[in-house]
Parts: structure tokens; C-alpha cells; sequence
């Protein structure tokens, strides 16, 4: 209800008060949705590219790892092909030099022991102790953690 009459004071009475302050919230509203949006779409872009580059690692990571395996078994078959090639041509050498099986048993039977000595040399040196703390720099770690050098 407007006021009537003398009680009506012109400082109060403003028609346009709440028009302004509908536009200006309004405007406000409208900023602020805008802003959001526009942050909303900017990170989902950015999520996509982050997205995007974790799939083209994976991807990067998955063809190493296939190119891997493949040079493992490429080097297990040449390497088995080489054993029995070299046992092949052992035997045919020693039978021919010696013209007796019992040699060619007894250069296999030599031959059987230089290889699991050489099996128990490679894994004692490949578990030790001290080349793992070398490979890893571990033992660099803890020269400095108690300050020896």
C-alpha cells in the first residue's frame, strides 16, 4: 500500500527501489550462471585432456611393454636354438674326434656341470644383497641418512 497524504515522506517512498534490486540480482544470477558454465565447460575440457594424455601413456606403456615381451621371446628362442646347436655339434665333434659314445657322455656330463655351476654363480650374484642396494642407489641413501661416506 502507498503512502497518503502528509505522512508521505520521499525518502521512503521509491517505486523504483525494488525494480532495481530485481535487475540487479538478476544480472548477479545471470553473471554468476555464466561464470559457472563457462568453468564447468573449461574444466571438463581440461578433463578430457588430462583424460587424453593418461590413455596415450597407457597406450605408450602397453607397445613398450608388447615390444618387450616380443625381444624376450625372440632372445629365448635364438638362445635354445643356439643350445641345441652347440649340443648337437659338441656330440657330432666328440664322436667324430673320438669315435666312442662314451665320450660324447662324458663331454655332455661335463658340459651339464659347467652349466649349474655357472646357474648357481648368476643367481648368487644376481640376489646379492649388496648389488641391489647398488642398482637401487639404496646404499647412497643410507650413507647419507647416517652421514658416512
Amino acid at each position: 500500500m502507498l503512502p497518503r497524504g502528509p505522512d508521505r515522506k520521499p525518502e521512503t517512498f521509491n517505486p523504483g527501489k525494488g525494480m532495481w534490486n530485481k535487475l540487479l540480482s538478476g544480472l548477479a544470477s545471470t553473471a554468476a550462471f555464466w561464470f559457472i558454465n563457462r568453468y564447468r565447460r573449461l574444466s571438463l575440457e581440461v578433463l578430457k585432456i588430462e583424460a587424453a594424455t593418461v590413455y596415450v601413456k597407457a597406450i605408450q606403456g602397453s607397445r613398450r611393454g608388447v615390444l618387450a615381451a616380443m625381444l624376450v621371446w625372440l632372445g629365448v628362442f635364438f638362445f635354445a636354438l643356439g643350445v641345441i646347436l652347440l649340443h648337437a655339434s659338441l656330440c657330432l665333434g666328440l664322436y667324430l674326434w673320438f669315435g666312442s659314445l662314451k665320450a660324447v657322455a662324458l663331454g655332455l656330463l661335463i658340459l651339464g656341470a659347467v652349466y649349474v655351476v655357472a646357474i648357481l654363480l648368476v643367481i648368487g650374484q644376481f640376489l646379492s644383497e649388496e648389488n641391489w642396494m647398488k642398482i637401487f642407489k639404496a646404499d647412497k641413501l643410507v650413507a647419507d641418512l647416517t652421514g658416512k661416506k
